[in-house]
């Protein structure tokens, strides 16, 4: 019976390439969300329909706000988790080849 061999995907780091891309999408939208929030506040006013609008408006925008920032961060550790298991296979099929080498 052939023992089992751990082997990584040629295209591994490519597998999660796309989350970078994602990332950096998810940080446009968060300046953007950042920016409707700083006008939403400076607009709406002061007085009791300002007021009111606030405590209807402010909750979800926060809500979006810290999502928005989730997933980024979410993302992130994904693709910093791809890239360091590609390498780690990297170094593991490195070292497998250097040892059978000894044999």
């Amino acid at each position: 019976m052939a023992k089992p061999k751990l082997k990584s995907l040629a295209d591994l780091k490519g597998k999660f390439a796309h989350y970078e891309d994602y990332e950096a999408k998810l940080h446009d939208l968060s300046l953007r969300i950042a920016e409707v929030n700083r006008l939403n506040k400076d607009s709406a006013g002061h007085d009791a329909i300002g007021k009111k609008y606030h405590e209807v408006v402010d909750k979800p925008t926060e809500n979006l706000t810290g999502t928005v920032k989730y997933i980024g961060k979410s993302l992130g550790r994904v693709t910093t988790a791809g890239k360091d298991s590609k390498d780690i296979t990297d170094k593991a099929d490195e070292q497998a080849g250097e040892n059978a080498g000894d044999w």
